[in-house]
């Protein structure tokens, strides 16, 4: 079973954090003869190691300020968020050559278990998110949480999060009443964005907790946070045309799969 609440952002954050351990000591390896060491690849590495620390940071603020509080809307909130720490801990993993299957007994299968069940959840989490009321009270707490425009470099953040904010108001029918059978095909997107929101409104609030010269630091990595993740294009839902596609897709490029998939 999942954990929720608290404990399971708490959680999410932690393993995130471990992984991201893993990351930091990769990047610090010495240079050898065949990964000679170049101002050009420290910089490369070091603008990694930021961007996947923000993440970090990002989900540590979103993890000190979850509450116990249970509905539709704040089980959607938080599941989309935890779908995001738990993306990012799976790219770390993957950057440092590990993965779930080696931290497991179970293997490659273990592996194909987790991404059948993180798409699983992405499916859930669309499917919620067609009700208008759930929808709705989701985007209303975000804009709540997002609050009015700070003063100073705070702003270009938060501009980054209001255009995103926005954005689900502009799909937001595609959406709403669709049918999970086929929107659920583009769904990562919608979750990514509510979870990326999530994160970023909640790092973007806890400057004004730090001391001046941290709190800049904080808001330097809440501007980073939003555009790495928040200047896509609003999330689009997909249609029947776009799963039949998928089916073709598959077909032509992994022979029998569409029909193993269509069988099962």
């Amino acid at each position: 079973m999942r954990t929720t609440g608290e404990a399971g952002a708490a959680v999410a954050a932690a393993s995130l954090e471990n992984a991201t351990r893993r990351l930091r000591t990769a990047l610090n390896a010495p240079a050898t003869d065949e990964a000679p060491g170049t101002p050009a690849r420290r910089a490369a590495l070091d603008e990694e190691l930021c961007d996947r620390l923000i993440d970090l940071a990002a989900a540590r603020a979103w993890a000190a300020d979850q509450a116990a509080e249970r509905d539709p809307a704040a089980d959607v909130l938080r599941g989309c968020a935890l779908w995001a720490v738990e993306a990012d801990t799976a790219r770390v993993l993957a950057m440092t050559g590990t993965d779930h299957s080696t931290m497991d007994a179970d293997g490659p299968d273990a592996t194909a278990r987790a991404a059948v069940a993180a798409h699983g959840r992405v499916a859930d989490l669309v499917t919620a998110l067609a009700a208008a009321e759930v929808y709705d009270a989701v985007r209303d707490r975000l804009r709540t949480a997002l609050g009015p425009c700070p003063a100073g470099r705070a702003a270009a953040a938060w501009e980054i999060a209001d255009a995103a904010l926005s954005g689900l108001g502009t799909t937001r029918d595609e959406w709403v009443g669709a049918d999970p059978a086929h929107s659920a095909a583009g769904g990562w997107v919608l979750v990514d964005r509510i979870g990326r929101l999530a994160l970023a409104v909640s790092l973007l609030s806890t400057a004004a907790a730090y001391p001046d010269e941290q709190a800049e630091t904080c808001v330097n990595a809440a501007r980073r946070y939003t555009w790495n993740h928040l200047r896509q294009p609003p999330p689009e839902a997909a249609t029947a045309v776009h799963v039949l596609r998928t089916a073709e897709l598959v077909d032509w490029i992994a022979g029998s799969a569409s029909a193993e998939r269509s069988g099962a």
